[in-house]
């Protein structure tokens, strides 16, 4: 049985005094901690399993690895990994703010509000993917809105799953930790071929965000079960709604729709094939709101 580790506040681990708990990722708990500057950070300790420690540590030390080559506004930084007790910590900027998920509590988000919310996420998993690496976990509790004073700014958290690609998974042994036939990812956001638990590669990241802006703009998801096993086969065997035929809206143009279909298509090959092709698609489909609102 698998725990996240715990600290208790007012403990030290490394350099840092442990303020609080913030929750729990991917890959293990998350803490807020202080460094003896006073600046406060986010501490990711890693998940303890007797049974698969090797490849928990590996995962844990992917993740690490993984935000360490990345220097994006919308993705959260890497400050910091060290190992104590023959365990691996992540210390990372702290961001805070609503997630998404929270923000979709509420309902659905304004049109132009959610292409810019989409936008910017795309910036930062395009930049990710540049890197070789596929985040795999993209989903609304993955994204904090950070009050930048008068607007928003996403910022992707959780790269506890991700995955390496090309020369970067060459370099960082991804060969050791791929499975044929298992799966991962979060079944509500999932993609087809992840679903199968068959390669992924930067498409299936796509296809989450074709799933996010769905939910962003009609305020459900495209498939919705009880059962996620369900909601994974609906992925896989079942055609993606359409805007229109879950909402009647006047703002649901030509261009939105085909920015929302032609992310969720089944088949990895006839997807947006990189995350720019898909921000040129998200720009038109921004201006043509100007014809409807």
């Amino acid at each position: 049985m698998s725990a996240a580790l715990e600290l208790e506040p007012g403990s030290r681990i490394g350099r840092y005094r442990v303020i609080a708990p913030l929750g729990r990722g991917g890959m293990g708990g998350v803490f807020e901690v202080e460094a003896d500057d006073g600046t406060r950070y986010a501490l990711k300790a890693p998940i303890t399993d007797g049974t698969s420690s090797g490849a928990v540590t590996k995962r844990f030390a992917r993740e690490a690895n993984a935000l360490r080559m990345l220097d994006h506004p919308n993705l959260v930084a890497a400050i910091d990994a060290f190992a104590e007790a023959g365990l691996l910590f992540l210390v990372m900027e702290k961001v805070s703010g609503p997630t998404l998920a929270e923000r979709l509590g509420a309902g659905p988000l304004a049109p132009r509000q959610a292409l810019v919310f989409a936008r910017q996420m795309l910036d930062g998993i395009g930049h990710a993917h540049a890197q070789g690496l596929v985040h795999r976990d993209l989903k609304p509790e993955n994204a904090i809105l950070v009050d930048m004073g008068g607007w928003e700014r996403v910022k992707i958290i959780d790269f506890g799953l991700v995955k390496l690609v090309g020369d970067v998974a060459a370099a960082f042994g991804q060969g050791a930790l791929t499975s044929t036939g298992l799966v991962f990812g979060t079944p509500a956001y999932i993609a087809p071929e992840q679903a199968l638990g068959r390669p992924v590669d930067t498409r299936a990241d796509l296809y989450a965000m074709g799933v996010i802006l769905f939910h962003m703009l009609t305020g459900t998801l495209p498939f919705d079960a009880v059962d996620p096993a369900a909601v994974m086969r609906m992925h896989v065997k079942q055609p993606a709604p359409r805007l229109d035929a879950r909402i009647a809206a006047s703002w649901i143009t030509p261009e939105l729709s085909a920015l929302v279909d032609g992310a969720m298509i089944k088949e990895p090959e006839n997807r947006f094939p990189r995350a720019d092709v898909m921000i040129a698609a998200l720009d038109d489909a921004f201006a043509s709101l100007d014809r409807v609102l």
